[in-house]
């Protein structure tokens, strides 16, 4: 895990540089968000490993009923293994290298998110509202994962 987390950080640097370099030129560059895609029957939008594409999924995230960012204590973001999406015990999305920003096209309910992050098993319940603004869950990832 300390591979992931320490790639993310290499690759948002990079991204950094790279901003600051076509900032330092007169060049902007539009990133788009990556590709929806759909696990089960649910819609989602996956990534966010550097600065530019998290900043585009947070620009699209307020169309989505669940957004979740997975981050350390200490701000570092995460990618689990793999997250699944449970409703009533049932399996209804599985997400594999998921993170560090999931957007997902979800009915209103209750669902627990369980996430795999090496040998370590987290669970996270969450109510999708159904008011029209959407769920928002920073999931903070415990420092013994690392």
């Amino acid at each position: 895990m300390t591979y992931r987390k320490n790639l993310l950080a290499s690759l948002g640097f990079c991204a950094a540089l790279g901003a600051a370099s076509a900032w330092a030129q007169g060049e902007t560059t539009a990133v788009t968000p990556p590709a929806l895609h759909t696990y089960g029957s649910v819609g989602v939008i996956n990534g966010g490993a550097n600065f530019d594409e998290a900043d585009a999924i947070k620009r699209i995230q307020s169309q989505y009923p669940l957004r979740v960012e997975i981050s350390g204590r200490g701000g570092n973001y995460y990618v689990a293994d793999r997250v699944k999406v449970l409703r009533r015990d049932e399996v209804v999305a599985e997400i594999p290298d998921a993170g560090p920003w999931l957007l997902m096209d979800l009915p209103p309910g209750r669902y627990t998110l369980v996430g795999d992050f090496g040998t370590t098993e987290l669970r996270r319940d969450v109510v999708v509202s159904n008011n029209g603004t959407g769920t928002k869950v920073s999931w903070v990832v415990p420092s013994k994962v690392d």
